[in-house]
């Protein structure tokens, strides 16, 4: 079968799924820095990162939730657990063309050890930011790496970084004046900080002031509800963090 078109039927599978995050890295690109992946990244011919931009995925997720009701009853971190639903029907899918492949995550108890970051900087999904997290011309903050999937199959082509967008240096930055809790500076964000903060204050129980103050993305800004959903499972992780 054709690369073209391994590729359209992985990218309508997630888009389907709300995932309209869809990149093809080149795996020789991304230098895994540690033995242990040596292996994994000696076969690989391509490295598919998964996730979503903007606002359409809340609505895709919650009629998935609607018409499955026992997905919602059996399942707690119900993102995470959709996300690995969804690419292991993708790993099955590409089974049926005799291509291998393995999907690894950037959470759970046994996360796999790859930057993710540095993959989606790779495929173009965004730029470092002053907050320490992904930033798109077009989806500005309001992105969700879920998942990868490295593949022995090598397609035509393969997605790039992003040229000529770097904003946050010539910006005004008002990140750094709408955080209550001074954890944004000009050299960055301090996790650690902000982090202790969210536990000792309610100030930031609902949502990111300086990520709401981001010039970019306006338009793709989550709903309220979702907001609220990533806040209150990040805080989760953090008390566990802090409690280990």
């Amino acid at each position: 079968m054709e690369a073209e078109i391994v590729i359209d039927k992985l990218r309508n599978h997630f888009i389907d799924a709300g995932f309209n995050l869809f990149l093809v890295i080149d795996p020789s690109q991304y230098n895994p820095g540690d033995n242990s992946l040596e292996e994994i990244f000696t076969y690989a011919g391509s490295i598919i990162l998964v996730g979503f931009a903007g606002n359409k995925f809340w609505r895709i997720f919650h009629n998935y939730l609607d018409t499955h009701p026992a997905f919602k009853n059996e399942n707690v971190d119900l993102i995470d657990r959709y996300s690995v639903l969804k690419l292991n029907e993708a790993t099955n899918l590409l089974e049926q063309y005799k291509i291998d492949s393995q999907a690894v995550y950037p959470f759970g108890k046994h996360v796999f050890d790859i930057n993710f970051v540095r993959l989606a900087e790779l495929g173009g999904a965004g730029v470092p930011s002053q907050l320490g997290i992904l930033l798109h011309p077009t989806y500005g903050t309001w992105i969700s790496l879920r998942g990868a999937i490295i593949t022995d199959f090598k397609p035509n082509k393969y997605d790039g970084p992003l040229e000529g967008f770097d904003p946050c240096p010539s910006c005004s930055k008002p990140c750094i004046s709408a955080c209550p809790a001074h954890t944004i500076s000009h050299t960055g964000w301090d996790w650690e900080a902000c982090m202790k903060f969210r536990l000792s204050d309610k100030t930031c129980a609902e949502s990111c002031a300086s990520r709401l103050a981001c010039p970019y993305g306006k338009e793709e800004q989550y709903p309220p509800d979702q907001i609220q959903y990533h806040h209150d499972f990040v805080l989760k992780s953090v008390k566990d963090y802090f409690r280990s």
